[in-house]
């Protein structure tokens, strides 16, 4: 990576990052755009919202928002309200999931709630007391533990459901496990490109299978 100033929209630097040139992280830029195919997928199926899935429904919003976001973002490093469009609708997604999937568990909302206490005082706690630690590890530790508080109810509910569909939750884990790695050796590997670009590819391999994941469980609870 080059030497070169502080990115305009005051964000991080990646491996990849070089604001010489017009699009300073293609590759970062491109792989952003793959979370398109999910949801522009079910933006399609679900016919922009459908009450039947009313999860689903507003998980693809969210998805899709934080897509532009993260394309724009890596594609031209210019405006800090591309950031907060990258990484919020995804928090907010983490976070709904991890109520969705315990409420779906145990049936009590209560549930759902102190699940959502606990999630955003992970999340804070994180980024309260590692402020002077590698930022990079921070993120990718602040986004391991959003998925972690859902891994644990899905297993439940896993369990409930007998196992239905489980192959689609091990591949989604394995490849967020892939996702996450890649993330944190940005920063260590000699390829110019980076390797942040298999993130967000691993990533959107990731949320397709649980999006699938997600369509099958409503449906065993959905009338037709």
């Amino acid at each position: 990576m080059p030497m070169q100033i502080h990115p305009p929209d005051g964000g991080l630097i990646y491996t990849e990052t070089d604001l010489h040139h017009f699009f300073p992280e293609p590759f970062n830029m491109v792989s952003s755009a793959l979370f398109l195919i999910p949801g522009i997928y079910w933006l399609i199926k679900l016919k922009g919202f459908d009450r039947r899935y009313a999860f689903l429904s507003v998980a693809t919003w969210l998805l899709l928002i934080g897509c532009i976001g993260s394309t724009t973002y890596h594609g031209l490093r210019r405006w800090p309200v591309f950031i907060m469009m990258d990484w919020l609708p995804i928090a907010i997604l983490c976070l709904i999931s991890s109520v969705y999937f315990w409420i779906k568990f145990s049936g009590k909302n209560y549930i759902g709630i102190i699940a959502l206490v606990v999630f955003l005082g992970l999340t804070f706690g994180i980024r309260r007391f590692l402020p002077k630690y590698d930022i990079q590890l921070t993120i990718s530790l602040n986004y391991t533990i959003m998925v972690l508080m859902i891994v644990l109810p899905l297993m439940l509910l896993l369990w409930k459901t007998r196992w239905q569909n489980s192959w689609l939750v091990f591949a989604a884990l394995i490849s967020f496990g892939f996702a996450i790695g890649f993330r944190v050796y940005d920063k260590y590997t000699s390829l110019s490109i980076g390797t942040h670009f298999l993130w967000h590819t691993f990533g959107a391999i990731a949320t397709s299978l649980m999006f699938v994941f997600i369509y099958r469980v409503s449906k065993l609870l959905v009338k037709p």
